[in-house]
């Protein structure tokens, strides 16, 4: 356990003391904070003194819509008449959908998850490649560690950075929610229509934690694709290429074979869990929340396996 213990302490101090992981977070928190600038100045550029009229009279064009287009699709008319409830709900309690609280800045920071991603991934990608590219894999290797124990070392420091990014985009957004809007929200429920189309109050603490902790589904699995295509390939800069391509190609691929029933077994149409959310729909009509979960523990086993594989059987005599 001391090797281990030693060997991840080395693995954190290569990554922390480089200056570009540094720049990385503070590019982060950048992004956080124009994030939250651009949604307080859209909301008072849009503020009406009158939300309750926009309110009803959304609902009556809602209404007028549902009854007069006969081409709308049973879906869209479902969500229509739920956009009706929900703005009746409003009213009857005197909540004004428009007023945004500390939460809304929590919850969209969570689609800047995909920029933690970007970031973790530049470093799993660089964490075996690099050493090939800096010659030191053989000074790690002769060691008294096995090479799994350093595999493992280099995985667990790779998740512990993301999980850095992590608390600190939840805590730059709750920051950011709090000083341009107060702690007045703090308490504010999070309303759904449940399937008894009855509007339910929920916890918006549990939204937004399920909000990130499917985010975060899609950044393990990605991470640790990158991870094996670092252990596949001996140059930092392929490696990096080849994981930003497969992340930013995969929701395309997806769009474009969504026709066709085998899509539903590739990784890219699972990555996103956010699709079984309440309003949302999964890529293929069949798809369930456990299937996805079932795909995604076959890829995370096979691409764990191939990276060990790769590391521990390969030849660094050269």
């Amino acid at each position: 356990m001391s090797n281990f213990n030693d060997l991840l302490r080395n693995e954190n101090m290569k990554i922390y003391r480089r200056p570009r992981t540094w720049l990385m977070i503070g590019f982060l928190v950048l992004s956080l904070l124009l994030m939250s600038g651009l949604m307080k100045w859209d909301e008072v550029r849009n503020e009406s003194p009158d939300w309750k009229q926009q309110v009803t009279q959304q609902n009556l064009v809602l209404q007028k819509e549902i009854q007069e287009n006969n081409k709308i699709g049973p879906d869209h008319i479902e969500s229509m008449k739920k956009e009706i409830k929900l703005n009746e709900y409003y009213l009857e309690h005197n909540i004004n959908p428009n007023e945004q609280s500390m939460w809304d800045y929590v919850n969209n920071s969570a689609m800047l998850i995909i920029l933690v991603t970007i970031l973790t991934v530049i470093v799993a990608a660089d964490m075996i490649a690099a050493e090939f590219t800096w010659g030191t894999i053989k000074l790690l290797l002769v060691g008294p560690a096995s090479r799994s124990k350093v595999m493992l070392s280099k995985y667990v420091a790779t998740m512990g950075f993301a999980l850095l990014l992590l608390i600190i985009s939840f805590a730059v957004a709750f920051a950011a929610g709090a000083a341009l809007q107060g702690f007045g929200g703090l308490n504010l429920p999070h309303l759904t229509i449940g399937a008894d189309g009855i509007v339910h109050e929920g916890s918006m603490v549990v939204d937004s934690l399920q909000r990130y902790g499917y985010a975060i589904v899609s950044l393990l699995m990605y991470v640790t694709f990158a991870f094996m295509i670092s252990a596949a390939f001996r140059s930092s800069s392929m490696a990096i290429a080849f994981s930003l391509l497969f992340m930013l190609v995969g929701n395309t691929l997806t769009a474009v074979f969504s026709s066709y029933e085998w899509v539903k077994y590739l990784l890219f149409a699972n990555v996103d869990l956010t699709q079984y959310l309440a309003g949302s729909n999964p890529v293929r009509p069949e798809m369930t929340l456990s299937f996805s979960i079932m795909i995604l523990i076959a890829y995370y086993v096979l691409f764990q396996f191939v990276s060990w594989l790769l590391f521990t059987k390969r030849d660094v005599a050269a």
